[in-house]
């Protein structure tokens, strides 16, 4: 670097290199190659600052002594170690004489790399700090040469404030742009009305939701199969400050265990084999709004372990990148598991319990609200007129009573589905008691709400909607997609259905 022409010829090239793109990693990766390439810089490295409770450094890009990157710190917080305090005082940092300078204290390390000088300068665009920029040489550096380091750390900031603000709005235009793939695909599910009725058991549970709405608290939903918690998830999303931004929803049974970790958290471009673009993930989806965690009690203990840590630091990594990414997003999580039991069996983490269940939630079954049964099928029968392009039917005092006396394992899933096949049988404007189907326990037997007491209650529930898969399954030729569809679901949660009842 002792030739003054030279170091301004490269230290311009490398300047023209990094401003030559605006993806922020190619203009770290060439701030820090050129310096070490072009020059005869040991290492050099940037770290850019990340905001939070406290503030710190995290180092984004480094070339040269790279035996040293796997013992090195990447993460300093603002005014700790030179580093830092380069960071907090926003001045350089220089030294020509390592090993006798007090203020570096690893000098093993220096001896054996050969390591003579030192300069470290604060990456600040405008007003704002940006982050750090640093190298070391193995031989003194003028004053001459400092300084046009100097000015090469503001042509680095420019550079670095340019990608970093390229990369804000092909962020913000990727995120409008999946937001909207999002709910086109929800307004194509179809979606029941809202919570119905008024018995003394959905009460409690709705005064349960108003209470807790208001908070940023994290609730765990817990039901049987049918009771419909996606629509307890809505309520709440709702009743929130967070109802102007996305509810956004993940069955994590319908994942493959490969891909859940891409699906919540998003991956960079060549991530892995066929990752052609950058994509948000479910939690970037959710920004400032609510994320339903569905079957939570499915995830692999792998995808466990990586949500705990983003409930405890509130900020994600894509697969494949390495930035951290704050994010704000109120977790619902939902399943129909004793997840006590599952912590007990080693199947499910305590500490992830623990996080989750925070607020906890019972969403009653039918049977425990019987007294909901004529509201909810006057709602379903007029939602049902309007999908089926028919008139809207009613339903007589006997069919009612016989619907009252059932003990829907099924629950209010299996209400709409008897009530769907009425409906399509009705000739008349009343739903009657001929137009529905024999309500039979799992054991096949005509079923009270007495019956069927000496079968577990989960076996009832599994061995009816096992039926229903059949059922949707021949009806629809063996072609999944239809069936899919006429369950009201994904095939992806149609065909781990089948994996799991074993068709």
């Amino acid at each position: 670097m002792s030739d003054p022409a030279r170091l301004e010829a490269t230290l311009g090239r490398v300047s023209l290199q990094m401003a030559s793109t605006l993806d922020l990693d190619e203009v770290l990766a060439e701030i820090t190659r050129g310096l070490v390439r072009d020059l005869d810089a040991a290492m050099a490295r940037v770290w850019l600052l990340r905001s939070g409770a406290q503030p710190y450094l995290k180092l984004a890009a480094s070339a040269g002594l790279s035996e040293r990157l796997d013992g090195s710190r990447s993460r300093v917080p603002v005014g700790e170690l030179k580093i830092g305090e380069i960071a907090a005082e926003r001045v350089p940092l220089c030294s020509n004489d390592l090993l006798s300078d007090p203020r570096f204290v690893d000098k093993d390390w220096i001896g054996r790399s050969g390591l003579v000088a030192f300069g470290g300068y604060p990456l600040v665009f405008g007003s704002e700090l940006l982050g750090v920029l640093a190298i070391f040489a193995r031989r003194a550096l003028t004053a001459s040469e400092l300084e046009r380091l100097g000015i090469f750390a503001a042509h680095a900031s420019v550079a670095i404030k340019n990608a970093e603000l390229f990369a804000h709005v092909t962020e913000l235009s990727q995120r409008l742009e999946a937001e909207n793939a999002y709910l086109k695909a929800e307004l194509h599910e179809a979606h029941p009305a809202g919570i119905v009725g008024r018995s003394p058991t959905l009460t409690r549970v709705l005064d349960e939701l108003e209470r807790v709405a208001a908070t940023r608290t994290t609730v765990l939903l817990q039901g049987e199969t049918g009771t419909g918690k996606e629509l307890f998830a809505r309520a709440l999303h709702e009743m929130s400050p967070r109802r102007a931004r996305a509810l956004v929803k993940v069955n994590c049974a319908a994942i493959s265990p490969s891909l859940i970790e891409s699906e919540l958290f998003g991956h960079e471009k060549g991530a892995f084999t066929g990752a052609l673009q950058r994509r948000l993930g479910r939690f970037e989806l959710a920004e400032g709004g609510t994320l339903l965690l569905d079957e939570v009690g499915e995830l692999p203990l792998d995808a466990q372990a990586k949500l705990l840590r983003v409930l405890q630091e509130h900020e994600i990594e894509r697969v494949g990148g390495s930035l951290s990414i704050p994010i704000d997003v109120r977790i619902v999580a939902a399943t129909n598991r004793d997840l006590e039991a599952e912590v007990r069996a080693g199947r499910f983490r305590s500490d992830l319990y623990f996080r989750l269940a925070v607020f906890p939630i019972r969403v009653p079954p039918l049977r425990e609200r019987r007294d909901d049964i004529p509201a909810l099928c006057d709602a379903w029968l007029r939602t049902l007129a309007t999908r089926l392009g028919t008139e809207p039917k009613g339903i007589d005092d006997t069919a009612l009573a016989y619907l009252r006396d059932y003990a829907w394992p099924g629950n209010v899933r299996e209400l709409q589905n008897v009530l769907e096949r009425a409906t399509i049988l009705a000739r008349g404007k009343l739903v009657r008691r001929e137009d529905l189907p024999v309500l039979e326990s799992a054991a096949g037997e005509t079923t009270s709400p007495a019956d069927g007491d000496d079968v577990p209650l989960k076996e009832r529930v599994d061995a009816y909607e096992r039926s229903l898969v059949v059922e949707a399954l021949r009806h629809a030729n063996g072609n999944q997609s239809e069936a899919a569809r006429q369950l009201r679901t994904s095939r992806a949660t149609l065909q781990y259905k089948m994996k799991l009842y074993r068709l």
